[in-house]
């Protein structure tokens, strides 16, 4: 079993990347460490600090490096006699946008292929939605005082809460859009009707709602 001695805490981030480790195993040999502890490398949320809010554990984080200069950085390390050791996040990953696991599973619930890799509490009898407990207020609140509305990105609709984007379902939006090709002009009917839009969000395979739900419960 590999034992590592002298080990040596490594943050990676936008400000310190591959690169710069790279340039510092001079002085890393001069101290005597044998053994780096490295943070999170895969990809996380925008300007991560830490790397713990990992958004894909398939891929190198690009603000930190690419996988080529990964490969090289553990040759140079190898040839300096120091071992590396990577602290992983195994148990859980960022609710953002740009966790496109997560987002398939708002958009297409049960039926998203990635369903199963996260643990959702959909109650006794399993119908009881994931919570999205990101709102200030109640949803029906943050409709009415125009807070939430559709957006489109990338030529899809989603819910746009202070830049905070949630996808639509498929059903919802061929019930409640009814228009094959999405426009904002298409969208801007919704966004005039506060009672359409929160029909709208209450069709999804998710439940907005209050922050302060998470007080009582939570289901993932």
């Amino acid at each position: 079993m590999f034992n590592p001695v002298s080990t040596y805490r490594i943050q990676f981030h936008k400000d310190f990347r591959f690169s710069d480790l790279e340039k510092i195993i001079p002085y890393l040999q001069q101290l005597g460490v044998k053994t780096l502890y490295a943070s999170p490398i895969f990809e996380a949320v925008p300007g991560s600090v830490h790397g713990y809010d990992c958004t894909n554990p398939l891929a190198i984080n690009p603000e930190i490096g690419s996988l080529d200069e990964l490969r090289e950085l553990s040759k140079k390390l190898q040839e300096a006699g120091i071992a590396w050791l990577q602290d992983i996040v195994p148990n859980h990953m960022a609710f953002h946008s740009n966790n496109a696991w997560l987002m398939d599973v708002l958009e297409k619930g049960k039926a998203s292929e990635y369903a199963q890799v996260f643990d959702i509490n959909g109650g006794s009898k399993g119908t009881e939605k994931l919570m999205v407990p990101f709102l200030g207020k109640s949803l029906m609140e943050v409709v009415y005082d125009g807070e939430i509305r559709l957006s489109l990105i990338n030529e899809k609709p989603v819910f746009d809460y202070y830049g905070a984007t949630y996808p639509l379902s498929e059903e919802s939006i061929t019930r409640y859009i009814q228009t094959k090709k999405i426009t904002p002009e298409s969208i801007s009917p919704i966004n005039e009707n506060k009672e359409a839009l929160l029909a709208l969000a209450n069709a999804q395979h998710y439940r907005l709602c209050h922050w302060q739900e998470t007080d009582r419960q939570i289901n993932f």
